[in-house]
């Protein structure tokens, strides 16, 4: 499957953006908005599917600009007169121009923008990137500790199986992640970025923070293959500084209407570009569930981090036709340009560590009570920490 198959499975992705050294920022949600929309069917068109072959032979250009525009006659008109006078513009219909109408904002909780305190889970990673050549029946084994670091871990054995893979001895880091999550209950397998597995704490049956995980065995040609060796450990309480430290999310969200103007110098062309476009927002953004995703949900190595989720409202509409005499007096005299509105809600989060230097974690086996002060309604029972 490549990274523009439309056809294949309904499955969480990742936005790219078109321009690398222009990424998403936090708080810009406007344009973040806009960047995302314009990727997400710079990609659809690329990749040309079936019916997009059978409607449309023109690639559209699509462009985004910085204005704000109602559904009004008179701001379609200021949006093409916007377009028409750029000197490089009449070369490249038909289009696609991509406007924000609108901006509420939508509040998350009361009283502070923080929502929620976390740490991402902790990790090994493997040193030999893809694919890999492995043999049925070879074992992966790791330990985790869902119940906290105090608690006895809990050993999981993974097998990689012909009937796992479509050719076992080239194995592609996607095939060996997806036979990890067929069977880990306690752990999760994906796709680091360079093309590494990283197997991560947490999984359907365990929580992904306060834990670790550590390879502790298994078929001594498969770690070689993979990357792994005994012992190789990471465990939360690891992380007092640095990208995994423990942090406070904070987020800004907003309820938007993004306008998109069609516009053609063939009639038929920019209807035949509007149903596409209609298409792909009702019918073909189903494969990634009706939203658009921030790089960092699923890669690690985003910088800078991109948290944004932008959910589709599901009523995509057109608000409006106009057609626009074109300077000079060439043979085709006019621009039609018809106008659909898609309603989204837009989140962007960012993480502040608790403290950049060092942090406290607190267990069971790390506390013991303190009978030097009396019992009572405060302080109450009184507990103390002692060295790990």
């Amino acid at each position: 499957m490549t990274i523009n198959d439309f056809s294949g499975p309904r499955e969480y992705r990742g936005t790219i953006p078109r321009d690398p050294k222009n990424p998403a920022r936090f708080g810009q949600l406007i344009e973040t908005v806009k960047d995302a929309f314009a990727a997400e069917l710079y990609r659809f068109f690329e990749f040309k599917s079936e019916d997009v072959r059978a409607k449309l032979r023109e690639f559209p250009a699509i462009e985004k600009f910085g204005v704000g525009a109602g559904s009004t006659s008179s701001s379609m008109e200021t949006v093409m007169n916007l377009i028409m006078s750029y000197g490089d513009t009449p070369d490249k219909y038909p289009m696609i121009a991509i406007t924000s109408a609108s901006s509420r904002e939508l509040v998350l909780g009361l009283g502070s923008t923080q929502v929620c305190s976390g740490q991402d889970p902790v990790s090994v990673v493997s040193t030999n990137s893809g694919p890999y050549i492995l043999e049925d029946e070879w074992t992966l084994i790791l330990q985790t500790w869902p119940q906290g670091l105090s608690a006895d871990p809990v050993v999981s054995t993974l097998m990689f199986t012909t009937a796992l893979f479509s050719n076992i001895a080239n194995a592609t880091v996607d095939e060996v992640a997806s036979a990890i999550n067929m069977q880990a209950l306690y752990s999760n397998a994906r796709v680091s970025s360079g093309g590494y597995l990283q197997i991560m704490a947490g999984g359907p049956c365990a929580p992904s923070d306060r834990n670790g995980i550590e390879i502790v065995g298994g078929t001594a040609e498969c770690l070689s293959a993979l990357g792994f060796i005994v012992g190789q450990q990471d465990l939360y309480t690891s992380h007092t500084a640095g990208s995994l430290s423990p942090v406070k999310r904070h987020g800004v969200a907003g309820k938007m209407t993004i306008n998109l103007d069609v516009v053609s110098d063939d009639m038929n062309t920019r209807t035949q570009l509007a149903d596409l476009v209609q298409d792909f927002f009702t019918f073909y953004s189903d494969r990634n569930f009706f939203q658009f995703q921030g790089r960092s949900y699923l890669e690690t190595a985003t910088d800078p981090p991109e948290w944004y989720q932008i959910i589709f409202d599901r009523s995509f509409s057109w608000s409006g036709e106009y057609n626009r005499p074109r300077q000079g007096g060439e043979q085709k005299s006019y621009l039609y340009s018809i106008r659909g509105s898609v309603p989204v809600t837009a989140v962007d989060f960012v993480n502040r560590p608790v403290n950049r230097s060092t942090a406290t974690f607190i267990q069971s086996a790390t506390v013991v009570r303190n009978d030097d002060l009396p019992d009572g309604d405060y302080p109450g029972i009184s507990y103390v920490t002692v060295p790990r």
